[in-house]
């Protein structure tokens, strides 16, 4: 660990500690009091791997600030592209407004921004004003949607899958290990992070298409389908995908993604509570697109 001053006081500085216990239990401790989950489950079931790397300030022993590195892979528009997603950026209550984010922020800038294509970030709307002091610009992303109109039941080999199974959770991993791209933008080999997801957020939204030999992460409101990935061996028409897993009762498709091929979508401005920040130096090769980063590669 090493030892720094920010505004005279001495913190801990540290980065890349999931293996120690007492720190991660600390940090564990702060993600839960500021976005309300942990990652210990992801830890111990061997899903936190490299890519995902803590930087922290330390103050009596307790992690009291963090900004975290995600390493991701892309492939967009057929080239592979090295980024690094900004994440899990946090400062405990008490030690707010002292410059402590602003400290690991420039470190982890110092320490990435010659190592990758491009260094990105989503943000909710009380921070907006914060990452423009590092060189990052809003861009704005789309949302492709589309109407369906069908007669036919649901096809019968459509599996709802149970991350708990074992056969199941191999099953999902063994095709999403070795999977072909389904959108424009899209993450490569970091199960890591989709396990985060189908571990917590997306647990009982997992299924595989036995036809296509295909695992899906959906969910249903209403009549609305929201698709938030595909996940093949082979590559599979996205068209034919949604055709299996709908029936009457859905009478719209909502992606989490941006599609190989739009044509039949409706394109809109995405609005949500994450807003996409790029480092200016990459950010108009983005502002010449309408695209969206997959729902599932959010950090």
């Amino acid at each position: 660990m090493e030892f720094i001053e920010v505004n005279s006081i001495s913190y801990g500085f540290v980065k890349d500690f999931r293996h120690n216990q007492e720190i991660r239990a600390s940090f564990n401790e702060l993600t839960q009091a500021v976005f309300q989950f942990d990652l210990e489950n992801w830890y111990l079931n061997g899903y936190w791997n490299d890519n995902y790397i803590p930087y922290s300030l330390l103050h009596k022993n307790k992690v009291i600030s963090n900004v975290s590195v995600n390493k991701m892979e892309f492939i967009i528009e057929n080239e592979k592209k090295v980024a690094v997603q900004i994440g899990t950026v946090m400062t405990d209550k008490e030690y707010r407004h002292r410059g402590l984010s602003k400290f690991i922020m420039e470190q982890v800038l110092n320490e990435w921004k010659e190592h990758c294509d491009f260094i990105y970030l989503f943000a909710n709307d009380s921070v907006l004003d914060f990452y423009p002091k590092f060189d990052f610009e809003i861009i704005d992303e789309y949302q492709y949607s589309k109407q369906l109109s069908t007669s036919k039941t649901l096809n019968s080999s459509l599996k709802k899958l149970n991350i708990d199974n074992k056969f199941d959770r191999e099953l999902f991993l063994n095709i999403v290990n070795d999977t072909s791209p389904i959108s424009k933008v899209s993450m490569q080999n970091n199960t890591s992070l989709i396990m985060f997801y189908c571990s917590s957020y997306k647990k009982n939204s997992m299924y595989y298409l036995e036809k296509l030999n295909t695992a899906i992460i959906m969910d249903i409101e209403d009549d609305t389908l929201y698709l938030s990935d595909v996940f093949s061996k082979e590559r599979v028409q996205l068209n034919d995908v949604i055709q299996l897993i709908t029936n009457e009762t859905i009478k719209r498709v909502i992606l989490g993604f941006t599609p190989l091929d739009e044509s039949n979508y409706q394109r809109s401005l995405l609005k949500t509570g994450d807003t996409l920040f790029i480092m200016k130096d990459m950010a108009n090769y983005f502002k010449n697109h309408k695209w969206r980063f997959p729902v599932l590669s959010h950090a």
